[in-house]
């Protein structure tokens, strides 16, 4: 199949430089909020459909990266003015009818001995345009009239866009449904679909056809040799297109249909698209109908490439975080080489938090909603200041391993503490050690013995002056926990986890904290 395999991206918005190597099949972009998602969608799309073409050149201002535009104004010259590169490498059917047209040793500045097929696009300075104007630049003005913007092919040829080397549509659901956007995607889709011999035939019968249909009107004639008729100019046959599902135009279905039904549209093996970009997908659907969309995109996956940008986290899980391209300041990481089985476990696993541990800097992995609950106010009562301050995130495996958590931290270099229970098991004491020894950015801690079996045991055995005033018991009540007798009130708040870590969190009580939550909280800020 026909797929991109790279880009490289200089001066373009976010990035200086930047590079990034793309699956055959699926590319799920995550990050945070101005992490660069969208501009990598963007510099696609630049090069593809060769956007901005006819554009004003004011855009640039918004186009070229502020760092490098920073750079040419503390030291204004030609030679540091302000430009963008952006390259694709592709890989192409060598027997498809333009594969040659790609195909060659110029690779831009970076040239390379091996050939690719590619296409390169740059916007720089026409120094030959702009003769004469020297001392505006020296004056730290950007020229941007006298800016060119030039295709190649990595053969050394023009890029037209009759000559596209693969099929491309890109859908975006980040805006809600307008006019424009639902030309845009028809017609991407209508240029996609069909050969330029099947799209010549339509638009010919199409004008000839309206042209037909307006003198069947049989309008009067407006005077001696005058009449009405229709400029077929002013009537494309690519800006009125709609798709229609059982009589509705897609336009007309609302933005969640919309989305989806683009989805199902792409995805169509009888579309041949080779490369399918999604911004936001998630954008306007509900929580059913993005695990229709998810699962479409999981069946048709193999047929095309797809590069998704989301903040979703079920988009990210349930199509596999292994073709995850986590996009940080320092480039692109990929979860490629996280286990299998890991990557298995939270495609099935719906209430997972692996989108929120791979964006946190620091993390506290807890195993439920009383740890979840009592934790921020222990740390703020220990630090004095609240973990929002520090930057820190508190997730709940809520009954989930952690170890699986753990997994994907070892490959993101994240700084995670664990805190979790011994269970009364000597083993897993010893286990912890060893495990902490073993792995400097991610520690284990639990009850130092045990007799510090839990984390209710362990606040029950520093607090007990002040829980058993605060906890009601019923007089005659038995509050066994596993048909152990703990006493009625440590029986209580094991019989009640969440009730009872309210009740805490909500008192003016400040309360002891154990000394293995003190000693995660300091070594999780070392």
């Amino acid at each position: 199949m026909n797929y991109i395999k790279s880009l490289h991206i200089e001066g373009f918005k976010k990035y200086t430089s930047f590079d990034v190597e793309f699956n055959e099949h699926m590319n799920i972009l995550v990050g945070e909020n101005e992490a660069g998602k969208s501009t990598i969608l963007d510099a696609i799309k630049i090069v593809l459909n060769q956007q901005y073409r006819n554009s004003d050149k004011s855009v640039l201002r918004d186009l070229f990266n502020t760092q490098i535009v920073s750079a040419f104004q503390a030291v204004p010259s030609i030679k540091t003015l302000p430009k963008i590169v952006i390259e694709i490498e592709l890989v192409l059917d060598p027997q498809h009818k333009n594969a040659e047209y790609f195909y060659g040793e110029v690779y831009g500045q970076r040239k390379q001995q091996t050939e690719k097929f590619g296409i390169r696009f740059e916007c720089k300075y026409d120094e030959e345009l702009g003769a004469g104007i020297e001392q505006s630049i020296l004056e730290g003005k950007i020229p941007y009239e006298y800016y060119s913007l030039n295709w190649q092919t990595f053969a050394n040829r023009p890029y037209q866009m009759i000559k596209r080397p693969l099929n491309f549509l890109p859908i975006d659901t980040t805006n809600s449904a307008t006019a424009p956007s639902f030309n845009y995607y028809n017609r991407s889709l209508f240029v996609n679909r069909y050969d330029e011999q099947t799209r010549a035939k339509a638009k010919n019968v199409f004008r000839d056809k309206l042209i037909a249909a307006f003198d069947d009107i049989g309008l009067p004639a407006i005077g001696d040799n005058q009449k009405f008729g229709v400029d077929s100019k002013k009537v494309v046959l690519e800006t009125i297109l709609s798709i229609y599902e059982n009589s509705i135009a897609l336009e007309n279905r609302g933005s969640g249909m919309e989305s989806l039904i683009k989805t199902q549209i792409a995805l169509d093996k009888a579309n041949g698209i080779d490369v399918i970009l999604m911004e936001e997908p998630e954008n306007h659907l509900s929580f059913t109908t993005l695990k229709m969309m998810l699962q479409k995109i999981s069946d048709q996956q193999s047929n095309s490439q797809i590069i998704v940008a989301t903040h979703n986290n079920m988009i990210a899980s349930r199509l596999n975080l292994n073709n995850v391209l986590w996009i940080t300041e320092d480039g692109v990481k990929t979860l490629a080489n996280v286990d299998r089985s890991v990557a298995d476990f939270f495609v099935r696993a719906d209430d997972n938090a692996f989108l929120q541990l791979l964006l946190s800097k620091k993390i506290f992995l807890v195993e439920g909603a009383t740890e979840y609950l009592l934790l921020p106010k222990f740390y703020e009562q220990i630090t004095g200041h609240t973990i929002e301050d520090d930057g820190i995130s508190v997730i709940s495996c809520n009954g989930i391993s952690y170890k699986n958590y753990l997994e994907i931290a070892k490959v993101t270099d994240k700084r995670i503490a664990v805190i979790t229970d011994n269970d009364g098991k000597t083993d897993r004491i010893t286990d912890a050690k060893t495990f902490n020894q073993a792995n400097p950015l991610q520690h284990i801690f639990m009850g130092a013995t045990t007799d510090e079996w839990t984390w209710e045991v362990c606040i029950y055995t520093l607090n007990k002056t002040k829980l058993d005033k605060m906890i009601d018991i019923q007089i005659g009540a038995e509050y066994k926990f596993n048909e152990k007798d703990y006493g009625a009130v440590l029986g209580k708040m094991l019989n009640n986890k969440v009730t009872i870590a309210y009740q805490m969190l909500t008192s003016d009580e400040v309360f002891d904290v154990p000394q293995y939550i003190k000693d995660a909280i300091k070594w999780l800020n070392e």
